[in-house]
């Protein structure tokens, strides 16, 4: 599993999509809002597109990404996001 609970990154990214599961930001939107690098999430974002964590859609020449909520593990990764959170 590409996750490393141990990477603020991952962690912020993983918790802003958990709050609100359904919606789907684009990489400039991540970045303002995590205060992190746009070319550090796009690369993370894309990782986690490879392996089904993340699906990825695009709209006006803007990549939008989105929670797999078919993903195999989504139910146990969310648990563990929540309680890191916590």
């Amino acid at each position: 599993m590409p996750i490393n609970f141990r990477s603020k990154l991952h962690l912020k990214l993983l918790g802003y999509y958990f709050s609100n599961p359904n919606a789907e930001y684009y990489v400039r939107e991540l970045a303002r809002t995590l205060s992190f690098n746009g070319t550090y999430i796009s690369r993370e974002l894309r990782i986690f597109t490879r392996h089904g964590i993340f699906i990825s859609s695009e709209r006006n020449r803007q990549k939008y990404y989105r929670l797999n909520q078919k993903y195999p593990l989504y139910n146990e990764i969310k648990v563990i996001i929540k309680s890191i959170k916590s």
